[in-house]
């Protein structure tokens, strides 16, 4: 078995079964390599590794840079794990096992203290992971919402407030996250990749002075990906406009760490699940590396960087 980077690959096409199969990801090179050129996770390094063996994909694992903010104030680059994928047939042979210890090998040349991914608990991986090192850092919660059906929709504000306004929006986050830790640095590029990935156009964003709400319309149902504002009752507010959007359902996709929002969805009647099947993970790399030192009990990460 041989470990190629990504771009060591002579014929990237062939992920796409792979791909297909595992997340159900139509996977398309020259997209992708789209993505890589925008993605400041992806671009300055080797976006991942594939094992193969006689022209044939086994597997592969995904790496990127995440930046991150440490208790002490400083920008600190961890590894990050995307895109695990064994194909089938060739499970339980060591596959995963080499490309994630590969994994781990690049991080440490960068000189990566920490590694991070996120998986579900419910998953066979979730103890692979486990045996490699990995320990939870914490669940990601969910909170959702049925509306009473009144025979007819209540209207929804005339005035428009849909609008990108990432300069404003970045305002409100820098100040929402300043005394956290974690996945709490961001520019204008980062922020428009975040959207971009979930395909949320304009109309999925509402700005006001105090807040916004990112979410995604889908048929009878909304999601909210991430909501940030200066205060209780513009959190409620925002959540209200987007209750008055959705036809049936509102989820809420909240971050780790973010309680505040959990309270204010409390306080508007939605249940609130505090775990579910999405966990963060992270693994030391170094001798001297302690995640809870590093990162504190203030460690942060929006629903909308999940990875």
């Amino acid at each position: 078995m041989e470990i190629l980077t990504y771009q060591e690959m002579a014929q990237k096409s062939d992920l796409l079964p792979l791909m297909e199969q595992a997340f159900g990801w139509p996977f398309d090179p020259l997209e992708f390599e789209k993505n890589i050129k925008m993605d400041p996770r992806l671009r300055d390094g080797c976006v991942g590794f594939c094992a193969v063996r006689d022209r044939k994909v086994l597997g592969y694992v995904g790496v990127m840079d995440l930046t991150t903010r440490t208790a002490d104030g400083k920008v600190e680059k961890a590894g990050g794990i995307y895109g695990v994928a064994t194909f089938p047939g060739y499970t339980r042979q060591g596959v995963c096992t080499a490309l994630m210890n590969r994994a781990h090998e690049y991080f440490i040349e960068k000189g990566r203290r920490f590694s991070l991914l996120t998986t579900s608990p419910t998953l066979v991986a979730h103890a692979l992971y486990c045996r490699l090192g990995y320990f939870d850092v914490a669940l990601f919660p969910s909170a959702y919402k049925m509306k009473e059906k009144t025979g007819r929709r209540k209207a929804v504000e005339r005035k428009d407030l849909s609008r990108w306004d990432f300069g404003r929006m970045l305002e409100l986050f820098k100040e929402y996250v300043k005394s956290r830790t974690g996945f709490v640095v961001r520019d204008e590029v980062h922020l428009k990749m975040l959207v971009k990935n979930y395909e949320i156009s304009a109309r999925e964003c509402i700005t006001t002075p105090k807040g916004y709400v990112i979410f995604k319309k889908e048929k009878k149902l909304a999601r909210i990906r991430e909501l940030v504002a200066s205060d209780h009752s513009e959190m409620r507010r925002l959540a209200g406009l987007i209750e008055e959007k959705a036809q049936n359902i509102i989820i809420g996709r909240l971050g780790i760490g973010d309680s505040a929002v959990g309270r204010m969805y409390e306080s508007r009647g939605f249940t609130v699940l505090k775990t579910g099947h999405g966990v963060l993970m992270a693994k030391e790399l170094a001798d001297n590396a302690s995640f809870s030192q590093s990162y504190g009990n203030s460690f942060f990460i929006s629903a909308l960087d999940h990875f």
